[in-house]
């Protein structure tokens, strides 16, 4: 696998007013932050960051792009699990002897900062407020998850699109600024959408096509 090394150092990251290292407020503690991380990684589209399995993954900082965590089935079935967007963190679970419990891939372009295991528990030493960060943002993905067990076992397919849609827009608020007539490009494709929300993509395809013309019939009598 070919990345290009990121060349940013940690007191210039946009991410500091955000993610994981808003916590990380102190010289200290970003001196700590630098010397436990690898130099971020750039991926193209459509790359695995590490695959179901996988042994001793270093926890990942989303600096820019879109990812999905996923797990596959034993006959090859994919079930989207997460999207992810830049402040989000991936790879925080326990291992076990079969190795992490799901695989990371790009959607987009993005950068990756990682941090290994044995840094991140140095880090959560020299600086506590960084455990408290992560409780947080892991008690945020837990109601993201509750609402996706939602929407796979309750929703409609209309109300399953929409509610992925809305909140993939919501959580791009934090780095994109929306005005009236804003218009967000999502990198997903209709197999893609499938593969979270349990339908086909000749399904998604029906609902969006649905959801297009009645857009563009409330657009013409709005006139």
């Amino acid at each position: 696998m070919t990345v290009v090394t990121w060349q940013s150092g940690c007191s210039a990251c946009h991410l500091r007013a955000f993610g994981l290292c808003q916590a990380v407020q102190d010289s200290r503690g970003a001196a700590c932050l630098q010397s436990v991380r690898h130099p971020a990684r750039f991926y193209p589209p459509g790359r695995t960051v590490f695959a179901q399995g996988s042994q001793n993954v270093p926890l990942h900082n989303v600096l820019s792009g879109w990812l999905f965590s996923y797990q596959l089935l034993p006959d090859g079935r994919r079930q989207i699990l997460q999207f992810l967007l830049p402040g989000d963190i991936a790879g925080l679970e326990p291992e076990g002897a079969a190795g992490i419990t799901h695989g990371l891939e790009t959607l987009s372009e993005a950068v990756l900062c990682a941090i290994p295991r044995d840094g991140f528990h140095r880090l959560c030493a020299r600086c506590p407020a960084v455990t408290e960060r992560c409780r947080w943002m892991m008690a945020r993905d837990v109601t993201l998850l509750f609402e996706r067990l939602a929407t796979l076992g309750r929703r409609m397919a209309r109300e399953r699109v929409v509610h992925l849609l809305m909140e993939l827009a919501v959580r791009s608020s934090r780095t994109t600024q929306f005005a009236d007539g804003t218009r967000l490009r999502m990198p997903l494709t209709q197999p893609i959408m499938a593969d979270a929300l349990g339908l086909t993509a000749i399904h998604i395809n029906r609902v969006l096509r649905e959801l297009r013309h009645e857009e563009s019939w409330s657009s013409t009598t709005r006139r």
